[in-house]
């Protein structure tokens, strides 16, 4: 640590100004007089260079002594304290008129009278100078903070942009255009509650009026969900091949051969998903669906609602784990509905522990089937759109508790 140092600086025009306000000053020191350097200009900012480099904003190892004159310029004082100010330099000024500068006296700069006792003088230098070392150590942790905050800065900024192209790089991978098919309506809400999500859905024809939908959530959040899904989606597509275009096409075979791949993909990682795939015929409008630990597949009729049975295990557990299908058929207007667990926050119940879960789900499964049922029957884009307005009011479109994923197909009226 360098030594403390006391620096005086007095401007032209004053008559021996080390005799008459330095020496008695260092007379009167409280202890052994600290080292000391003198300089008579009239740019008194030049006084603290010697503590350093120029330009530096290291706090000086000491305190200033200054003494103006009746005839200096007040920007020469203002350069004074600016430069003070970046040094983090505690001062004493003496002025002939402390009242003309009583506003600027903060920050550790003190202004006196010319003719102020030297005790006095020599009494407030000598605490301002014994404070300095903790100043010195506090300006370091400051400076030292700062330039973490900006090497942080950037380590985000480049995070930032990395988690914007996995982003883009995942809907481009997971995400297809839904196709048009005559006899059904379909769209879906699909909000990730980061930049990726661990939510995915697919829908594609797999043959002459005949689609598959597929609906999954990988166990967790960010980053290595994100990845998760991109496994499901890839194993989905070789699934869904080896499973055929035809009436053998079984969803219960889908997910099975689905299961096997993730099985063998994330082997001993602890990743599993759930999952629902199905397939509908859009001229008999039948519906053939199986689940995997999935929230179960809800059917909107008319104003009342039910829930396809699927059992089935998780994706990505057992290697050998045999998965059942349900076949419903849809009247006009009917709604199957397909969902990940994030949708829960869209319908907060005054409860809590085992009967919160059973009243928050019969409260929400009996408002979707009146929003469903209501003047728009059948119009899966109003659903939808009140489910978005829901989640918006509950928490705020930037404060998602978890991904949300809605997947609603309607069978047209003739």
């Amino acid at each position: 640590m360098n030594t403390p140092t006391l620096y005086f600086a007095a401007t032209g025009g004053l008559a021996a100004p080390t005799q008459r306000w330095l020496r008695p000053v260092l007379g009167s020191w409280p202890s052994m007089a600290p080292e000391w350097r003198a300089m008579l200009t009239d740019e008194l900012v030049e006084v603290l260079e010697p503590a350093g480099k120029s330009g530096s904003h290291d706090a000086i190892p000491g305190a200033v002594l200054a003494v103006v004159g009746a005839g200096v310029r007040p920007g020469v004082v203002d350069r004074l304290l600016e430069t003070l100010s970046s040094r983090c330099a505690p001062a004493v000024i003496l002025v002939e008129r402390t009242e003309d500068w009583a506003l600027l006296q903060r920050h550790g700069v003190i202004f006196l009278a010319h003719d102020a006792p030297p005790e006095k003088i020599a009494h407030m230098l000598y605490a301002l100078m014994e404070r300095q070392p903790a100043v010195r150590l506090l300006t370091h942790e400051i400076d030292l903070a700062l330039r973490c905050q900006g090497g942080i800065r950037n380590e985000m900024d480049r995070l930032h942009e990395e988690l914007h192209l996995a982003a883009a790089l995942q809907r481009d991978f997971t995400s297809s255009p839904i196709p048009s098919v005559p006899g059904l309506d379909i769209n879906v809400l699909f909000r990730p509650v980061n930049f990726v999500s661990g939510d995915v859905y697919s829908v594609r024809e797999v043959g002459p009026s005949r689609v598959a939908f597929f609906v999954a959530d990988a166990v967790g959040h960010g980053v290595p969900a994100a990845l998760l899904t991109m496994v499901l989606t890839s194993s989905l597509m070789t699934a869904a091949a080896a499973a055929g275009t035809s009436e053998r096409h079984s969803p219960a075979r889908v997910l099975a051969t689905l299961n096997e791949r993730l099985c063998a993909s994330c082997l001993g990682t602890g990743r599993f998903a759930t999952a629902v795939y199905g397939v509908i015929d859009a001229q008999t409008r039948r519906v053939t669906v199986a689940g995997a630990g999935h929230p179960l597949p809800i059917l909107l009729s008319g104003g009342t609602s039910s829930e396809i049975e699927t059992a089935g295990p998780l994706l990505g557990v057992f290697d050998d784990a045999e998965f059942d299908q349900r076949e419903i058929a849809l009247a006009d207007d009917d709604m199957l509905m397909l969902y990940t667990d994030g949708l829960d926050a869209a319908f907060p119940v005054e409860a809590s522990g085992a009967q919160r879960a059973v009243l928050k789900r019969d409260r929400w499964i009996a408002d979707l089937a009146r929003t469903s049922g209501g003047p728009r029957r059948g119009a899966t884009s109003g659903l939808l759109s009140e489910l978005q307005h829901r989640l918006d009011v509950q928490a705020g479109s930037m404060h998602g508790g978890d991904d949300v994923t809605a997947l609603c197909i309607t069978a047209r009226a003739a």
